[in-house]
């Protein structure tokens, strides 16, 4: 084990503990409002971000259009109770409007990614309440925490060309973590043995957003999607498990047998 990897890396540290911090304050206020507004700071900072990203890689040009239909979807979150269906109704008419005008239906990406995964992390926290969130956020952050570590200490072998970086024995390593750690912390909804499956589906979903986030800048030929969060990059370079693994946690939960 190479420990002197773990060195050096003081401002990520303290960035993601910064973060941690923020995330607590959030769920412990149990505000609706206040857990809006500081999500929707974050999902405004990286439709930005993707909206680079897709500039670079399928050579489009965005308008303040998009960031209009942004500040839409996110308000419609708020005041619908089904915010999934507002979101998909806007890039609805918007993708009809571009094909209306024969404009290139690609500048409807950003209201799909990353734009669909935020909404369902306020989805989430309306259906399922500050406990369904708490799940989410054990199950990501001890899947990358456990992979980050474990990956530095005993990777050996490339989990994906997409992001070289990243070893299956971390990978692994954060995936078992993150099932039971993630079973103990939703048996309160479906018992042990159904959290523990549906935290194994939720670990893998994360990994895949990482790795998605990853070939997107692959493409584009960048480092980091921004350069908001210290040692971590930007938003979606944070968040993109996140976004993936919430997806599949909501979705999960509302299987009938759940």
């Amino acid at each position: 084990m190479d420990f002197s990897k773990l060195k050096g890396e003081k401002t990520r540290y303290i960035t993601g503990a910064l973060l941690v911090a923020l995330v607590v304050v959030v769920l412990v206020s149990h505000n609706m409002l206040f857990l809006w507004a500081v999500l929707g700071v974050a999902y405004l900072v990286g439709f930005y971000e993707a909206l680079k990203l897709y500039e670079k890689i399928h050579a489009l040009s965005f308008s303040f259009w998009h960031y209009g239909l942004a500040l839409g979807v996110w308000g419609l979150s708020y005041i619908s109770p089904r915010p999934i269906e507002g979101a998909l109704f806007v890039g609805m008419f918007f993708a009809g409007a571009l094909a209306l005008r024969a404009k290139d239906t690609r500048q409807v990406l950003p209201l799909i990614y990353p734009t669909l995964p935020f909404v369902v992390l306020l989805a989430l926290f309306k259906d399922f309440g500050v406990r369904g969130v708490v799940w989410l956020v054990v199950v990501v952050v001890v899947a990358d925490v456990g992979a980050y570590f474990g990956g530095r200490l005993l990777g050996k072998i490339p989990l994906s060309p997409t992001s070289p970086k990243k070893t299956l024995e971390g990978s692994l390593i954060g995936l078992g973590l993150s099932s039971v750690l993630g079973g103990l912390a939703g048996m309160w909804s479906v018992g042990f043995t159904w959290a523990l499956g549906i935290s194994v589906v939720v670990a893998i979903s994360a990994i895949l957003g990482d790795l998605f986030e990853s070939y997107l800048k692959r493409k584009a030929e960048v480092k980091d999607s921004g350069a908001c969060l210290p040692g971590h990059g930007g938003i979606l370079d944070r968040l993109d498990a996140m976004l993936f693994g919430g997806v599949a946690l909501h979705f999960l939960l509302f299987l009938p047998y759940v």
